[in-house]
């Protein structure tokens, strides 16, 4: 996953870019870059780590510029580009399914990448950045990406005359804001509300737009098919104060949680989250069942996301260490725990061992979206099918083996329901045989 933003002002535009990109630290942890544009000339910086600590303020007091663009991301970016039709910094949200088959194909074209020391290195925004700058315009570029590959995309990239943007087939959210004398380009719309942007509406899948200080414009519209939304985006990925496709995001949350009440009653003590995806489902859940909302669990603030590292042993040690329980809270409770998703389902057993060992009398558990079946084509952190608890297992050993006294999920007719959009429109590819 990642994060980017771009904004073209007619004042300067450095905070207004740090907070833009701050925003989305939620999305990616382990890289941020910023460039600013200062009439043709740049301060720039990428770094490994998360925003704040590699951007302090004493790093930008010099810096100064209308126009701007940064990401954060799982691996290095925005990337830079030198090529015939000029100069380019970009940044990628997306995933290449056939990554491997591209790089082999602009190697053979005798485009170069610096990755003699770890050819795997070579990753997917450098891939993306490439096939781009090989055209003569930037819409012929990304024209030439959608024949070319396999996935999909959100791009945010800046040239010397301001910010373009493009969004593939819909799975990746672009959304566009205005003030007075501003334009900005987003991954997500919670950019927004504390730099003064309003939200004027989204990238279109299929659209190219070019950003100025004037405004915004459409350069193209392509005819994109099937499309599809990210329903990952509502369900676990986005900020909640964040309006994806003209829907809220929390809202969306609160309508799953309420969906599983209504599906999957039972009696108990308190509805909790296991925080903090799952707290507006069940928020959802707790408003529509009458059971109390009461969190057992509390967020340690200073650990992240263990859903975005690459690797899964990193992924594990974050959520072993980002929860701590509140014991008297549990013990002898009935208690509906609430999630966002179960994947392969170590994190679950654990929570569910933990509340048990404190001595809760019931543990249930309600899932936010049907049971996941597939490693998702469009993201990274998955990497194949078996990972997959319930690729494995059916529903009923799913409950034995994670000591639960019941266990439900939600459904593609609540996902349809809750988003407001019709099955035809949704990704569902990780969750359908």
């Amino acid at each position: 996953m990642a994060g980017n933003f771009g904004i073209a002002s007619k004042r300067d535009c450095v905070k207004d870019l740090f907070r833009g990109i701050f925003y989305l630290q939620h999305r990616a942890q382990d890289y941020c870059g910023l460039f600013i544009n200062n009439g043709g000339v740049f301060d720039w910086g990428t770094h490994k780590g998360l925003l704040r600590q590699q951007f302090p303020k004493e790093v930008l007091e010099g810096w100064r510029g209308n126009y701007g663009m940064g990401s954060v991301a799982g691996c290095r970016q925005p990337v830079t580009e030198l090529s015939k039709s000029g100069g380019m910094i970009l940044g990628f949200d997306g995933n290449l399914v056939n990554h491997a088959e591209l790089k082999d194909s602009l190697l053979k074209s005798g485009k170069t990448f610096s990755g003699y020391c770890d050819p795997e290195y070579v990753n997917d925004v450098e891939i993306v950045s490439k096939i781009i700058s090989s055209e003569g315009s930037f819409e012929s570029g990304i024209e030439r990406l959608v024949e070319s590959i396999q996935g999909d995309f959100a791009i945010i990239a800046m040239k010397r005359d301001g910010i373009y943007a493009a969004r593939g087939w819909g799975r990746k959210p672009l959304v566009i804001g205005e003030r007075e004398d501003a334009y900005a380009v987003s991954s997500e719309s919670n950019s927004f509300p504390n730099t003064g942007f309003r939200i004027s509406r989204d990238v279109q899948p299929g659209e190219i737009v070019f950003i100025d200080n004037e405004g915004v414009g459409t350069i193209k519209q392509l005819d994109l098919k099937p499309i599809r939304f990210g329903t990952f985006e509502w369900i676990y990925t986005s900020h909640p104060a964040s309006i994806i496709d003209g829907r809220s995001v929390s809202g969306v949350r609160e309508k799953l949680g309420a969906a599983l009440a209504k599906r999957f009653p039972v009696e108990a003590d308190l509805v909790s989250p296991i925080p903090n995806s799952g707290r507006w489902h069940a928020m959802g859940y707790a408003q529509a069942s009458g059971i109390p909302y009461t969190e057992v669990f509390v967020r340690y603030d200073y650990s992240d996301r263990s859903y975005t590292p690459s690797e899964q042993n990193a992924r594990d040690e974050e959520a072993e260490t980002k929860l701590i329980p509140v014991r008297e809270k549990v013990k002898g409770k009935k208690i509906v725990v609430i999630d966002d998703s179960i994947v392969r389902g170590t994190q679950m057993l654990n929570r569910v061992k933990v509340l048990t060992d404190l001595g809760a009398k019931e543990v249930h558990a309600r899932i936010a979206c049907p049971p996941l079946m597939h490693a998702c084509k469009y993201g990274k952190t998955t990497k194949k099918d078996e990972d997959c608890i319930a690729r494995r297992m059916s529903i009923e050993d799913i409950k034995i083996e994670m000591r639960l006294k019941s266990i439900g999920y939600a459904t593609v007719k609540d996902l349809e329901k809750a988003t407001g959009l019709p099955r035809d429109q949704l990704c569902l590819e990780c969750w359908l045989e």
